[in-house]
């Protein structure tokens, strides 16, 4: 059985010429993703509110699937020493989408995404303070993020909600993935992003 190989470019939004005609026949059979990807991304990336990654089928000049990150924080209730309710508050890189055209699933691509974005994470965490990745997962999604190291952040997994026959279609799941875990399964941050800078100070004479 022959190996199945394809070459990929990952490349930010902002670098695609024609992305109308990119995305124009992307489904990964979510049509709230589908439509948010073509209608609402570009302004969200003009406008800096997420970052955007399309990952380009060269070989046939269509996009296999996208990523979109931004900035967020996590408020979680806990208890003192006292045994008294505090709040923590949590900086993260929130995944706000991930998705993978259907043509393109089931072939282990989504998997090679999430390690794009762990070397990427990591590199972010090297700058700016940020204790894990966040995200909510839909139900179908849930077991895939387990997979690549995600846990579910509090209360029952889809398959408990299921159980006591309830639904969880229109339900999202929160998870995360702590900065110290990525290093702790061997993930390493993309080395080209760390230059030392020489940095000059002229203070003019007096």
């Amino acid at each position: 059985m022959s190996e199945e190989r394809y070459n990929f470019e990952l490349v930010p939004l902002a670098s695609v010429v024609d992305f109308e005609n990119l995305v124009s026949d992307f489904d990964c059979d979510n049509d709230g993703i589908n439509d948010f990807l073509k209608n609402d991304c570009p302004k969200y990336d003009l406008e800096r509110r997420l970052a955007t990654f399309l990952l380009v089928d060269k070989a046939n000049s269509c996009l296999a699937g996208f990523y979109s990150t931004n900035i967020g924080m996590l408020t979680l209730e806990v208890k003192d020493e006292d045994d008294m309710p505090i709040e923590e508050q949590h900086n993260y890189l929130n995944l706000a989408y991930l998705a993978v055209d259907r043509g393109y699933q089931g072939r282990g691509i989504g998997t090679a995404i999430i390690k794009e974005i762990f070397k990427s994470v990591l590199v972010v965490a090297y700058y700016v303070g940020i204790e894990m990745v966040f995200l909510q997962s839909l139900d179908e999604s849930v077991n895939f993020y387990k997979k690549v190291g995600f846990q579910l952040v509090e209360g029952p997994s889809p398959e408990e909600y299921q159980a006591n026959g309830n639904s969880t279609d229109n339900m999202k799941f929160d998870m995360f993935i702590r900065i110290d875990d990525l290093y702790k399964k061997g993930y390493l941050p993309y080395e080209n992003n760390f230059i030392s800078n020489s940095i000059d100070i002229n203070r003019g004479s007096k």
